[in-house]
């Protein structure tokens, strides 16, 4: 049987392939368990394909192409892509609870197997199977495998992109197949998740410090673009960015402060500990974290795992030859057809049309990125010790640090300024970080303090399952809401509401018959004086009881029962009874 090797030890091909496909296997059941147990929340229901009430919900129902495109250019602030494929895939399977989730747990469970893919090249087979292992265990990756949200295939694409980019500088077969899927795994990522520029970034810092340049820099370079002084990966990078700016514009477009929380320091303890392992979740009744102590416990044995791999021998393999240049005419078309497409996308823009056109010059700035990665390198080179450096470290390890350390630490410094700090965004980076945690346990080089570490971090990560079973899908419970009111149900009742609420979308999911109610309450209940009324609010510990024109209305009726679930209430009213 053949073998290969890992740091510390040798792990046959069999076991390695069979102990992978065992943690997929596992991912893959983890994922799907209970998938539609949780509540929808508000976020899933901006999935296309949901027939919901026109005219009085947010969002609308978009059950055309046209309507998807519509609204999630002009109205969402998320990348488009992700949208467009579940409104195809709504189309193909249906909007229940089941087919909405199951986009994200089969990502999920593929990106275990992409973890080892990236892992084995960076701390060996040993490293990159406990990678995987891990990885399917990650209650945080778990808890997001189960939601109908984008960010689990953001973390997705950005890992493909990292295994591409990985064989296409060291592998020598199929270039051109790998760098095609290189290319249309960062524009599918960008696509995604707004992150997935930091991770763009990442991938173009890293190949710029470790590929070295074909020919010298020129200063006409700059003003005369030469694709062909630099590696094809970086040149591919510069086609990747042109195609995927677009959606940079539409970010822009959409671009709104404070959409998303602000923790600072606690935010980036969470992170650090095993990428938001036991992260706090706000939405129980109580708070649903771990004790002061243990997650005290948990930040220093994350921190020290990271240190820890600093130490782990690394291996710098060479990039393989660089092999043809893309065609000189392919870089310009794509710059000139993105330039176009950008332009006419802030022309139709409804507001900061002047610097959306600005944006639009982006895919033909893209064009001088490879004579600027030159440039850079060149000036590198005047350190004496670079190409020492760059021999010793300068290998996929430090694609994983860039990727799962500095690119945090950089949007961190940001927040103080634009409001990014998300930990469901930060899902992209997670994986990364496992695999440095991985790869710190299975470098150890004597043989029981390495498989006590990797019975511990299996051990930690285990436990991390039950903990992310018990978040709850939503800060309010409305599928327990209504499967209550159900049991009391008349066709003829009539549902109070407010006027284009977001809070108000998951009922008309769940509850999509019934008569809706949501302004002149008065005049409805004269316009059928017999009917019952189900006043349905959304109440908090800082507001138990939700007292508006809604309840005025009804100050004649008879209260006649309520249903409760979390922060949500559904009370029935009966009108007085004839004198």
């Amino acid at each position: 049987m053949p073998e290969i090797r890992s740091v510390g030890e040798s792990w046959p091909v069999r076991a390695t392939l069979v102990a992978v496909a065992v943690a997929v296997a596992v991912a893959f059941a983890l994922r799907l368990h209970d998938l539609d147990l949780r509540s929808i929340s508000h976020p899933e229901v901006y999935v296309p394909g949901i027939p919901l009430p026109p005219g009085i919900s947010v969002p609308p129902p978009r059950l055309t192409f046209g309507e998807v495109i519509s609204m999630h250019f002009h109205d969402e602030p998320h990348p488009m892509g992700w949208y467009v494929a579940m409104f195809g895939w709504t189309r193909i399977a249906g909007v229940s609870e089941w087919a909405l989730r199951l986009p994200g747990a089969v990502l999920g469970a593929a990106s275990v197997w992409l973890a080892f893919l990236v892992g084995r090249r960076a701390f060996g087979p040993a490293g990159g199977t406990l990678a995987a292992v891990l990885l399917a265990l990650h209650g945080f990756h778990l808890f997001w495998s189960q939601v109908a949200r984008m960010y689990v295939a953001g973390a997705f694409w950005g890992l493909l992109s990292a295994v591409l980019l990985l064989a296409f500088v060291h592998g020598e077969r199929r270039r051109g197949w790998i760098g095609a899927g290189y290319v249309a795994s960062v524009v599918a990522g960008a696509q995604t998740i707004e992150l997935m520029w930091p991770v763009i970034g990442m991938q173009i810092l890293w190949a710029g410090l470790v590929l070295p340049g074909a020919v010298p820099v020129r200063a006409a370079d700059l003003r005369r673009p030469r694709f062909a002084c630099v590696h094809p990966a970086i040149q591919l990078q510069a086609v990747a960015v042109m195609l995927s700016a677009p959606e940079l514009l539409h970010s822009a477009y959409r671009m709104r402060p404070g959409a998303v929380e602000e923790r600072g320091l606690s935010f980036l303890g969470e992170y650090a500990s095993f990428g938001f392992l036991f992260g706090r979740d706000f939405a129980p009744i109580p708070t649903l974290a771990i004790p002061v102590a243990a997650a005290v416990a948990l930040f220093a044995l994350a921190a020290g795992a990271l240190v820890l791999s600093l130490r782990v021998p690394a291996e710098c393999p060479r990039p393989a030859p660089a092999g043809a240049d893309l065609p000189r005419w392919l870089p310009v078309v794509v710059a000139l057809g993105m330039t176009g497409l950008m332009v006419w996308m802030a022309l139709i823009a409804h507001r900061r049309t002047e610097a959306l056109l600005v944006l639009s010059a982006g895919p033909l700035i893209a064009l001088t990125l490879p004579a600027l990665t030159r440039a850079a390198e060149a000036g590198l080179r005047l350190w004496p010790g670079f190409e020492r450096w760059r021999s010793r470290v300068a290998g996929p390890r430090l694609l994983v640090w860039l990727l799962a350390v500095v690119a945090p630490a950089i949007l961190f410094v940001l927040s103080a300024k634009v409001a990014i700090l998300a930990s469901r965004a930060f899902l992209v980076f997670v994986p990364f970080l496992v695999i440095l945690a991985a790869g710190s346990a299975a470098g150890i080089a004597r043989i029981w303090p390495r498989r006590a570490a990797v019975a511990l971090l299996v051990v930690l990560f285990a436990a991390s399952v039950p903990y992310s079973f018990e978040k709850p899908g939503s800060p309010r419970d409305y599928k327990t809401l209504v499967a209550g009111m159900r049991r009391d149900w008349r066709a003829d009742d009539l549902v109070f509401v407010l006027e284009k609420r977001w809070e108000e979308a998951p009922l008309f999911y769940y509850l999509p018959d019934a008569r809706y109610i949501c302004a002149d309450y008065a005049a409805a209940l004269q316009a059928e004086p017999g009917a019952r009324v189900w006043l349905v609010t959304w109440p908090s510990p800082y507001e138990p009881v939700i007292d508006d024109a809604r309840r005025t209305a009804l100050a004649g009726y008879e209260k006649a029962g309520a249903v409760t679930a979390l922060r949500a209430s559904a009370e029935l009213f009966v009108p007085p009874a004839a004198e």
